[in-house]
C-alpha cells in the first residue's frame, strides 16, 4: 500500500511517539499479510529480517527497522496462533479465539 492509498490522516494532537508507534504497526501488519498471502512465511520463525526487508521492497515501502521486523514476526504468532497442520507442516486451520472461546 503506498502513501497516496493509505487511509485518512491521523487526528492531530496526537504526541509524536503515538504516531511513530501506530504507523510502524501498520507497517507490519501490512508486511505480514504480504508474506501470508504470497506464501513466503506461514511462522514467525520462517520470516527473516532479509525476507521481511524483501517483501517490503516489492510492496513499495521503506526497508524496516530491527524493531519493525521483530513486530512482523509478533503479529504472524498472534495471527497463526493455535493451527493445524498437515504432514509437510502447512497451515490447513487456524482457530481464532475470542474471549475464550475457539471460534472454529
Amino acid at each position: 500500500m503506498s502513501r497516496a492509498e493509505d487511509p485518512t490522516p491521523f487526528p492531530t494532537g496526537w504526541p509524536q511517539a503515538r504516531y511513530r508507534a501506530t504507523r510502524r504497526a501498520m507497517k507490519a501488519l501490512r508486511l505480514a499479510d504480504h508474506l501470508l498471502r504470497r506464501g513466503l512465511a506461514y511462522t514467525p520463525a520462517d520470516a527473516t529480517n532479509e525476507l521481511i526487508r524483501t517483501a517490503a521492497e516489492q510492496t513499495g515501502h521503506h526497508q524496516p527497522s530491527e524493531t519493525t521486523c521483530s513486530l512482523v514476526r509478533a503479529v504472524l504468532g498472534l495471527l497463526l496462533s493455535p493451527t493445524e497442520s498437515d504432514a509437510s507442516g502447512r497451515v490447513i486451520r487456524m482457530v481464532v479465539t475470542v474471549d475464550d472461546r475457539p471460534t472454529a
